[in-house]
């Protein structure tokens, strides 16, 4: 990570949130005296931690193999849309997003926050850090954290000890959050124009401090503390209560942070630093629509009233609307034409002005699930199950009665004495279609599927799941290798930490992209 000249960039927020009406690219010395006020940088943060959500998920629908595209390329500048060739690529933003956009930033806040002791801004503010510290661990493993920002070659920290200081990070925010002088600031209060998510409201954000425990504590299972699950449980339920989604608001408009980054009319923060969303583009894989979906392309009929609210089918040149979609990196039939494919903007999570949510409600439920499932609480697992399932339908707008239909249909949402495994995952999978935890289970689970045999609990996880075609056939000639990581950004670290990136044996290395996560098996 190279160490340059914190950037904070205040980005021209509507009028509605005055304040920032100017772009301002100040460049700061770290060891500077000049102060910006914190309720000026705190508005960059959170819309950072956003766009770095975004970036996460982007990333992780076509790894997933949730989503794909019409061509079948082994290499090219998007390889997790591709072959798998990632040593092709020259830059991953969810990199840069933590440690420049989100880490640079948040520590400069830390500091001015601390010195006029706004305590509200320096717990909220260590959260959303402890949030990008852990997506960006889970993306990448083994990163810098103690030596962060001290030198131009910081030492990488083991992804155990990072995992080490979030858990010991987690609880120390849990007491800060608990003291009068965040629950009672008067210091510096924050309004809407300076928190787009709760307005400052810090017993909100003390339950999203709780829900990203639980995240944490859930790499336990399945591979290294099922003991744990009690724990995971207690943690998640904690979090539910009084639970508000922490959405990220836009408002519509022309500059980049006006619009979700999910919609139409999304435009990159900065071409050489982000990916734009490419919709337009992507086509649902088969795995998605035939096994998750229920979709039968013999009949046009589907078990999941979801499929309609999150995407619209179109017709092709004969007039014959269904629902079209692709095997990972295929290729679409040189007769065909994207057109026919179906419209990923139709749906509540993908127009200009959707939120971002950083963790939804039935994340949390399906925490519990899992995690009751693991202590052997079948009753209660179903019971999450099943609320998980509603407040996903009810988040995209499922009727009420087709909501009711569907949980009610023992086929599809079994009872506490025939849940399994692949339940809880399979749903979970669906309700996280656009979210950061989607590829993270999958890697967890180690892609169980009924190729590689793998099992829990003698269940096989993800049924019907298989590889992309077309894999870059240099790196992923074994069936069974599958992508656990994304290689360090090629333009910070193979230029100003290489010899790190040596010592880890990741420099160039394809072996690196296999090596799975301290959370997932590790065979």
């Amino acid at each position: 990570m190279r160490k340059t000249k914190y950037i904070l960039i205040l980005l021209a927020f509507l009028t509605a949130f005055s304040g920032c009406d100017d772009f301002l690219g100040d460049n700061r010395d770290p060891d500077g005296t000049d102060q910006v006020p914190v309720d000026q940088i705190m508005p960059v943060v959170l819309f950072y931690t956003a766009l770095e959500n975004y970036d996460h998920s982007e990333y992780g629908a076509y790894l997933s193999q949730c989503l794909t595209t019409a061509g079948k390329s082994q290499t090219g500048s998007h390889a997790y849309r591709s072959g798998w060739e990632f040593l092709g690529m020259n830059r991953h933003p969810q990199w840069r997003r933590h440690f420049y956009d989100v880490g640079s930033n948040a520590k400069e806040l830390l500091r001015f926050a601390e010195e006029e002791n706004s305590m509200n801004y320096v717990a909220l503010v260590r959260l959303l850090r402890l949030l990008s510290v852990q997506q960006t661990t889970d993306a990448f493993g083994d990163m810098p954290l103690t030596e962060a920002y001290m030198s131009a070659s910081p030492k990488y920290d083991t992804q155990e000890s990072i995992y080490e200081w979030l858990e010991t990070e987690t609880e120390a925010l849990i007491q800060l959050f608990d003291g009068p002088e965040v629950t009672q600031a008067t210091n510096r209060p924050m309004g809407q124009n300076v928190d787009r998510v709760f307005a400052g409201d810090m017993g909100k954000w003390k339950q999203v401090l709780l829900a990203v425990k639980a995240r944490i504590l859930l790499r336990d299972l399945p591979n290294l503390n099922t003991g744990s699950a009690g724990a995971i449980l207690t943690a998640a339920e904690q979090a539910l209560s009084n639970w508000v989604d922490p959405r990220y608001k836009f408002d519509g408009g022309s500059s980049v942070e006006k619009n979700c980054m999910w919609g139409r009319n999304n435009k990159p923060v900065n071409s050489w630093e982000s990916r734009s969303n490419d919709l337009l583009s992507a086509i649902p894989s088969k795995y998605f629509i035939e096994n998750m979906m229920g979709f039968d392309p013999a009949t046009g009929e589907f078990t999941d009233p979801r499929l309609p609210l999150l995407m619209e089918a179109r017709a092709d040149d004969s007039d014959e609307i269904t629902y079209r979609y692709l095997e990972n990196n295929s290729g679409m039939p040189p007769t065909h034409k994207i057109e026919w494919y179906p419209d990923l903007y139709e749906s509540v999570l993908t127009t200009d002005t959707s939120t971002i949510t950083f963790i939804t409600r039935e994340e949390l439920h399906f925490i519990a699930a899992e995690a009751a499932y693991w202590a052997q609480d079948k009753n209660r697992a179903s019971e999450h199950l099943r609320q998980g399932i509603e407040s996903h339908m009810k988040r995209i707008l499922v009727p009420q009665q087709e909501i009711d239909t569907y949980l009610n249909d023992p086929e599809l949402v079994p009872g506490s004495s025939n849940i399994d495994l692949s339940h809880i995952m399979v749903e979970k999978y669906k309700a996280m279609y656009l979210q950061v935890e989607q590829w993270n289970d999958l890697r967890r689970y180690g892609y169980s599927n009924d190729v590689n045999d793998r099992k829990y609990d003698n269940t096989i996880v993800y049924p019907g799941l298989r590889r992309p075609h077309n894999l870059y056939e240099a790196y992923w000639s074994n069936e069974n290798q599958w992508i656990q990581r994304i290689n360090y950004d090629p333009e910070t670290e193979e230029k100003y930490n290489r010899e790190e990136l040596i010592r880890l044996d990741a420099f160039r290395n394809p072996e690196w992209l296999k090596k799975p996560m301290i959370w997932a098996p590790q065979n």
